[in-house]
């Protein structure tokens, strides 16, 4: 009688020791399986440099959402910095406006200006093709010291509400060798937005 008992108890104490070797292999799997996912999640963060990415992110949605719905920089953009258009601010159609800018072009020297429709598109020259724009020529004004002032005014009731550019230069040509209705290398342009009236900012 006591044999068979101390049989079933070495049996259960087997029984025991393997389940509990059993679970603590489990457990020491599921540990090393966990601790390796941590170093292989770290490893690719730092493979990744997430900081740069972030940053490219950042700035393609800077730069994704003025193409799509903001306006264009009104900054003024000069091929060479020899002319100068002073930021215009939104405008009201149906007004006239004035726009203005400094040079270091010499008094008298001939201008060339036009304001015509926004296409998206930085403008190196005039636009003899635009429908619906202005133009015109004027000359350089005496300023003050080395810089000297440029001036174009728009009549009323010439544009019609939209976003637009305006680009002025120096007529290319000269005497000598003949004016030209063109703009040379020295030219300036920027952009500005002619609202309804009663439209709100």
């Amino acid at each position: 009688m006591k044999t068979p008992q101390a049989t079933r108890q070495a049996l259960i104490c087997l029984a025991v020791l393997v389940t509990v070797a059993t679970i603590a292999i489990a457990g020491c799997t599921d540990t090393t399986q966990v601790q390796q996912g941590e170093v292989t999640a770290a490893g690719n963060l730092q493979s990744e440099n997430p900081a740069p990415v972030t940053a490219i992110t950042s700035k393609a949605a800077t730069i994704a959402g003025p193409s799509n719905t903001a306006q264009p920089a009104s900054a003024p953009i000069s091929s060479t910095g020899v002319i100068k258009i002073d930021p215009i601010a939104d405008m009201t159609a149906g007004s006239p406006f004035v726009i203005t800018g400094t040079t270091s072009l010499p008094e008298n020297t001939e201008l060339l200006w036009q304001v015509m429709p926004d296409t998206g598109t930085a403008p190196t020259e005039l636009n003899g093709d635009s429908q619906m724009s202005v133009g015109g020529n004027n000359l350089v004004m005496k300023g003050d010291g080395t810089v000297n002032r440029i001036s174009q005014t728009i009549p009323e009731n010439e544009l019609i509400p939209g976003k637009y550019v305006v680009i002025v230069g120096k007529r290319n040509g000269d005497q000598t060798t003949g004016m030209k209705f063109e703009i040379g290398n020295d030219y300036s342009y920027t952009y500005f937005v002619l609202k309804q009236a009663g439209e709100k900012p």
